[in-house]
């Protein structure tokens, strides 16, 4: 459905734009994404969220920059964090973190958010620097683990949240020629997700099953490179 919706609105983007004669800004960029603050830590009991470990980001923006300088867009995005198992074992066991074994899949992060933005010619037509702000909707999948020790195994199921997420940034960009140009950009996420888990504690004659919302205070920071097209 995300990507249903970036595709019309990229379209009523486009056909603006060649009304109104305006520059139309194609961007596709890759880099890192690096978990902070709460997402991150790694001395907690794992139940709770944190252990976010740097994994990557990847985002399609289109947008277009009217004559005042002032830019409108749309960013549809995807990042990816991985999960530091061996702070897992320090914090079950930390004598023994080796007896301790656990499996997880990743948390990831898809975001669609419109962009507001101006445009700073540093160096006329060759090096511009662009500060923006990206507010809408972003979808948090949940860490799945596996955690097994001494017989036991703890099953957490990882689930999805939906909240408002808003991204300040800034875009610095060379102009290779008329309509291609190289891109560095960083930019800082964050949002409050709130997500039902189901804890699962197996190896017992009756499993026992905890159902409870957790919170997740999502931030991060990415950078990375990309290039972008303009028309």
């Amino acid at each position: 459905m995300i990507k249903k919706y970036a595709f019309i609105f990229s379209i009523l983007l486009l056909g603006s734009s060649v009304v109104y004669g305006q520059e139309v800004r194609f961007s596709f960029q890759a880099g890192a994404a690096i978990p902070v603050g709460d997402i991150a830590q790694n001395t907690k009991n794992p139940d709770k969220g944190g252990f976010a470990t740097t994994g990557f980001d990847i985002r399609m923006v289109i947008g277009r920059m009217y004559k005042n300088n002032f830019v409108v867009g749309v960013s549809l995005g995807y990042s990816v964090f991985g999960v530091d198992k061996d702070a897992i074992r320090m914090v079950i066991d930390p004598n023994n973190p080796e007896n301790v074994l656990v499996e997880s899949q990743p948390f990831q992060n898809i975001n669609l958010q419109a962009r507001g933005g101006y445009n700073l010619a540093l160096v006329e037509g060759k090096l511009n620097v662009t500060p923006f702000v990206d507010l809408g909707l972003g979808i948090f999948n949940s860490a799945y683990y596996v955690i097994q020790k001494d017989g036991l195994k703890y099953l957490r199921d990882g689930n999805s949240g939906v909240a408002f997420l808003i991204t300040p940034g800034l875009d610095l960009s060379f102009a290779v020629n008329d309509f291609v140009a190289i891109k560095v950009f960083g930019n800082y996420q964050f949002a409050n997700y709130k997500v039902d888990e189901k804890y699962t504690l197996l190896g017992l004659p009756n499993p026992e099953v905890t159902l409870e919302t957790v919170s997740y205070n999502y931030s991060s920071v990415s950078t990375g490179v990309g290039v972008t097209f303009m028309f």
